[in-house]
């Protein structure tokens, strides 16, 4: 960061990425699986009403839904026996019997591996009932599952759908049960949110055409009432530390010590980008090459990213509500930046 000695607090680094025009606001913490080092906030959260941000300030997540809420039930569910990774989409989902997407396999969504193109919606979809029927009278499978590593919130949204068939369950309920109350996220929950007085607002400039409070941005998750896995998840830089927490120590408390220890495993070795089930590794500059391989992370189109690593116990948390200004403030170079710094040790 300009002018930087590599010894600014965390405060202080999130103040700079103000002043350069990264984000209205953020939230940041880092830590490791025994607590939190450092927590820092900045900035607005509701820059037209002059807002500040807070530590209790509730984020859209956006993506952090696919690993944080979707993948962790799934595995959860993996674990009780209730799934295999195995099964093919039609098992859950019998409306795609025939289907050509029914031959998918839960392994190949979480993977994203299974040949759908990257998203689909078309602004007539207005509930779940509409997005799950338009998608199903769509073509949206490119290429033959298994073939090639495409990033797809369709497949969190064909996942989601499979976890309440196998369940009878509503993704909500599941994360409460597998996610929220067993890693202690008092506050999370799937949108929307009626309370809406401590959101970090976001603007939607594609389909509305307005500032957001307390909406899913995500265009699918907005139309399936926060229910359709890929976004949804409503957080807290706290909430999100307390799962990271959780994570690291892999105590069960999530889940086993065994299937943790696999997520840091190349599940795709054949294809091209490396990837876990629900979870990017680490690679490259990816968040920074001062992390491990082994190195789980996500990233949210709100601006939002979570990042752990197992082998040097450490998680950091990254909460922006930078679509409120556009998607082209320098972000990504941020987070490479800040990652780098919370891997040196620089906020412990």
């Amino acid at each position: 960061m300009r002018g930087s000695t590599g010894g600014d607090s965390l405060d202080a680094v999130l103040a700079r990425g103000l002043e350069e025009g990264v984000y209205p606001g953020a939230a940041a913490a880092v830590g490791t699986a025994d607590g939190i080092d450092a927590v820092g906030v900045v900035g607005e959260r509701d820059p037209e009403r002059g807002a500040a941000m807070t530590r209790e300030t509730i984020f859209d997540g956006a993506s952090l839904t696919k690993p944080v809420v979707t993948a962790t039930t799934a595995l959860s569910l993996v674990e009780s026996g209730a799934i295999t990774l195995s099964d093919e989409l039609r098992r859950h989902v019998p409306s795609l019997d025939g289907y050509r997407r029914g031959d998918v396999r839960l392994l190949e969504l979480l993977t994203h591996s299974s040949g759908f193109q990257p998203y689909s919606f078309a602004e007539s979809w207005e509930s779940p009932s509409d997005v799950l029927a338009g998608l199903r009278n769509r073509s949206i499978l490119e290429a033959e599952p298994g073939s090639r590593n495409e990033y797809s919130c369709l497949n969190f949204v064909h996942l989601a759908e499979a976890l309440r068939g196998a369940t009878d369950r509503s993704l909500g309920e599941l994360a409460e049960r597998h996610v929220f109350g067993p890693a202690g996220m008092e506050t999370s929950r799937l949108g929307p949110l009626e309370d809406v007085s401590n959101v970090a607002a976001t603007y939607d400039r594609e389909y509305r055409g307005r500032i957001l409070r307390g909406e899913v941005h995500d265009p699918l998750g907005w139309a399936m009432n926060g229910q359709s896995g890929n976004a949804g998840l409503f957080t807290t830089v706290d909430d999100l530390a307390a799962f990271a927490r959780a994570y690291l120590a892999a105590d069960g408390t999530l889940l086993s010590s065994a299937t943790v220890e696999r997520l840091q495993d190349d599940w795709v070795p054949d294809l091209d980008t490396r990837h876990s089930l629900g979870w990017r590794l680490a690679d490259g500059t990816y968040p920074a090459p001062n992390w491990s391989r082994v190195g789980l992370g996500h990233t949210g189109y709100t601006g939002t990213s979570l990042w752990l690593d197992h082998a040097r116990d450490r998680f950091a948390v990254l909460l922006t509500n930078q679509v409120y200004d556009g998607k082209d403030t320098g972000l990504i170079r941020f987070r490479e930046r800040f990652h780098a710094m919370v891997a040196a040790g620089r906020f412990d």
